[in-house]
């Protein structure tokens, strides 16, 4: 984290209620509203919370941790990994002009074959990752700068995410975000019933990086995150979490299922509980958990409909769609939307719909002397100086894959344990005695069931992996989730990355 960015500070003004030493509400600008929107990836929260302090968000630790600790011989590439554990995003370009950014992912790069880039002899293909090979077995690992066209800004000057004109904003203590006016702070007051003002006093502070890290891990153990965060310095760990078995936000249709279209596991359930020990799977089902780690948190919530409450995050997300929110994503139908190298073989159902990869030309400028200038521009009518310049187009490669096809993260024909928590690992005869062991299950306590996953349930199963530390028995059998109240389940030792 560089010292320019460590010494980067926001406005922010309170209005305090000293009585009862809660913030009623925030007065603030676009900087700030910008930093709630720009925590997102699911991926990206979960590493950031586990920098500063382990707050597990349900399952979500698990599948990250799943993804660190698994070794790279179990994924297609070095990329397929690289992605899982520092999510992309559509909106990566703009996180780098957060004023506040306590994310140190970069912006996205084209990487392209050294040979192509110095004699235009090898393949015209590029890579997001550094990690790829081109076609010839050379490492693309050449980066090569895009050449700005012009006339491209956020649209209205000083708001990164946030399309609003207007430039001032009230922000609630249960984070409910609205447009300032005299009109909103006057029904704001009435609605937390303040008839008198008297008690009521404005505190004026600067917001650091480190308040910035506070209000993101309050943003998944309170349902008073700017109490805590500007006045407690800490989280109180009082939030409220409800899963309901609930229609979710996507229509099902009712037409049957292609075989394509979903996915069997062999559930590995508890007689007399009824409940998932583990299921046994391919790389599909995994594939599937770890694309939600790539999943924008408002998109998360927007699938999952209203079966779910999460503290404050539902007034959060539902405040972005109301102020017209630049989020990189569809707004209808809650379709998320991920840079194109996220596509697997098995989509299940459109949960997550994929980023057509960009095309971009390579602009070569030879001088007088003969020295070459690289760069890539969209724009396919570029106007070439010299007669000798050249405008050649490059198409993306999954780099997920060393050949042509389209695959997903894990290697294709393996199979995998996952447990109800999430905890996704290589299947073998030892991993699954061992796991009979902790869960202290003899064998003949143990059914089988097959459970077959069309677009409903994989909806039930990624409401219940945002609330529930029973992800597969909440989602896939309808439990009642188990417990993520107490302070103790929410910490996970940090996981140690393999590579």
């Amino acid at each position: 984290m560089s010292d320019n960015l460590e010494d980067s500070v926001i406005n922010l003004k309170l209005l305090i209620d000293e009585a009862k030493k809660k913030v009623v509400f925030a007065e603030a600008g676009k900087d700030f509203v910008d930093i709630l929107l720009s925590f997102s990836p699911m991926g990206t929260i979960v590493r950031l919370l586990g920098m500063h302090q382990t707050v597990a968000i349900g399952c979500f630790n698990n599948i990250y941790g799943s993804v660190a600790s698994m070794g790279m011989n179990n994924f297609t590439t070095e990329a397929s990994k690289q992605m899982l554990l520092y999510p992309g995003s559509l909106n990566q370009e703009k996180c780098q002009k957060i004023k506040l950014k306590i994310d140190d992912s970069e912006a996205t790069k084209c990487y392209m074959c050294p040979m192509f880039v110095r004699s235009g002899q090898c393949s015209k293909r590029y890579s997001n990752f550094n990690t790829s090979r081109c076609s010839c077995g050379n490492l693309m690992n050449e980066v090569i700068q895009f050449q700005g066209e012009g006339g491209q800004g956020n649209g209205v000057e000083g708001g990164v995410f946030v399309r609003s004109a207007h430039t001032s904003f009230i922000i609630t203590d249960d984070l409910k975000v609205e447009v300032n006016s005299v009109g909103s702070t006057f029904n704001v007051l009435k609605d937390l019933g303040y008839a008198d003002c008297d008690k009521l006093v404005e505190m004026i502070l600067d917001v650091n990086l480190q308040e910035v890290a506070t209000l993101l891990e309050s943003l998944f153990t309170s349902d008073t995150p700017l109490t805590d965060t500007f006045l407690k310095k800490k989280s109180s760990y009082g939030m409220e979490r409800i899963h309901q078995t609930q229609s979710p936000a996507y229509g099902v249709d009712g037409e049957e299922s292609k075989a394509d279209q979903m996915i069997t596991l062999n559930a590995y359930v508890r007689k007399k509980e009824g409940n998932i020990i583990y299921v046994e799977c391919g790389n599909d089902f995994v594939d599937l958990l770890f694309t939600f780690l790539a999943m924008p948190l408002e998109s998360v919530w927007g699938i999952s409909g209203n079966g779910i409450i999460l503290g404050c995050i539902g007034n959060l997300c539902k405040s972005f769609k109301e102020l017209g929110v630049d989020s990189g994503g569809e707004a209808s139908g809650f379709k998320c939307v991920l840079p194109h190298y996220y596509k697997c073989q098995k989509q299940l159902l459109d949960v997550v719909t994929t980023h057509k990869p960009p095309t971009y030309y390579h602009y070569v400028s030879f001088s007088v002397n003969h020295f070459r200038e690289y760069s890539l521009s969209e724009n396919s009518g570029k106007r070439l100086v010299y007669d000798w310049d050249e405008l050649v187009r490059v198409t993306s490669i999954d780099p997920k894959s060393d050949s042509a096809e389209s695959s997903g993260f894990v290697k294709r024909g393996m199979r995998f344990m996952v447990t109800d928590e999430l905890i996704i690992a290589p299947s073998n005869s030892t991993s699954t005695i061992g796991m009979l062991k902790d869960k202290h299950t003899r064998l003949d306590e143990v059914e089988v069931r097959v459970i077959s996953m069309k677009k409903e349930e994989v909806i039930r199963l990624l409401a219940a992996s945002l609330v529930t530390s029973s992800a597969l028995s909440t989602g896939l059998l309808g439990m009642e989730p188990a417990s993520t109240s107490t302070p103790g389940s929410r910490f996970r030792k940090k996981p140690k990355i393999e590579t």
